[in-house]
């Protein structure tokens, strides 16, 4: 079952992200021709200024606005980790005022268009630039009361989709997980970890619903399973998390809520340790409101928990 699980992930094509590749290369190369032929300014003082702001909010949102799960709210692809990259959009219309620099040489123009354009390109191809720099494990097949468990550091999300799949009734493991959440030696992207799941659902003839609510929602709504992003903040005042019980500050992991006990703590599918219970104080600590279900569609699946 597992050789043939794995052989399945192997033919699977990545046509999804090469159309998210062409179609954003596309656009960045109207960036580019619209800001060089249109919108620009003879003035050096404005040319410049519009290049400084656009590199800075490409720098900016590369590293403090992309891969967030809610992206995937606005543009429900499994390959949203390249469409809602807007940086390489934001390196593009920078490249092309580049070219327009006043009183400046052809070929310093050239060059500094060609590293802007090489930025907005990278910014496209990250996903799989990434995976090719850092090499991801090979991943495995093992588990602990329902629970898959990560065979390395950075396969914890592979493992919880794995877990949170199996639960709904779909058989997979973190090996045939890892290539489709886009995990490499460094850990998965928040998005990668989407496309993963979705791939898996879509395929099996479910869906997949962003998880858009606090604690007290979650816990009311009693719609288990659910994939939970978790982390422990810095300053936490309780030592028992980083001193007993290994978490570290800062860090991010993710787990599988996949149910509750009598008397009113969470069953925790945790791909590090295997299951435990969480009281509502240690979800309000790790959880922070990230995650994701899956179900026969959003609207049935929102309503399960009232039935």
């Amino acid at each position: 079952m597992f050789s043939r699980s794995l052989s399945r992930t192997r033919e699977v094509k990545m046509n999804d992200l090469l159309t998210a590749i062409i179609v954003m290369s596309i656009l960045c190369v109207a960036a580019v021709v619209l800001t060089s032929t249109y919108a620009y300014s003879m003035k050096g003082q404005r040319t410049i200024l519009c290049i400084a702001i656009t590199v800075l909010a490409a720098v900016y949102f590369q590293f403090y606005g992309s891969g967030q799960l809610l992206w995937a709210k606005l543009i429900p692809s499994s390959a949203a980790i390249i469409y809602t990259n807007v940086a390489s959009v934001f390196a593009a219309l920078a490249a092309g005022w580049a070219l327009r620099l006043p009183m400046t040489p052809l070929w310093r123009r050239i060059i500094l268009m060609c590293l802007l354009s090489s930025m907005s390109l990278a910014a496209v191809l990250w996903p799989s630039l990434s995976i090719a720099i850092r090499p991801p494990p090979a991943g495995g097949n093992q588990w602990n009361s329902g629970v898959a468990m990560q065979t390395s550091w950075a396969t914890c999300s592979p493992a919880a989709a794995a877990t949170l799949l199996r639960a709904e009734g779909i058989a997979t493991s973190e090996a045939e997980m890892i290539p489709l959440c886009l995990t490499d030696s460094a850990g998965t992207p928040t998005l990668g970890l989407y496309r993963g799941v979705k791939l898996m659902a879509n395929r099996n003839g479910l869906a997949v619903e962003i998880l858009d609510s606090n604690i007290d929602e979650l816990l009311t709504d009693g719609d288990w399973p659910v994939l939970l992003a978790v982390e422990l903040p810095f300053g936490v005042a309780d030592r028992r998390y980083a001193d007993q019980w290994g978490w570290i500050p800062g860090m991010g992991h993710t787990v599988v809520a996949l149910g509750r006990v009598p008397d009113g703590r969470v069953i925790i599918g945790d791909p590090s340790v295997g299951l435990e219970a969480w009281s509502k104080d240690d979800l309000r600590v790790l959880w922070h409101g990230g995650g994701l279900r899956v179900g026969r569609n959003v609207q049935n699946h929102r309503n399960r928990g009232a039935d």
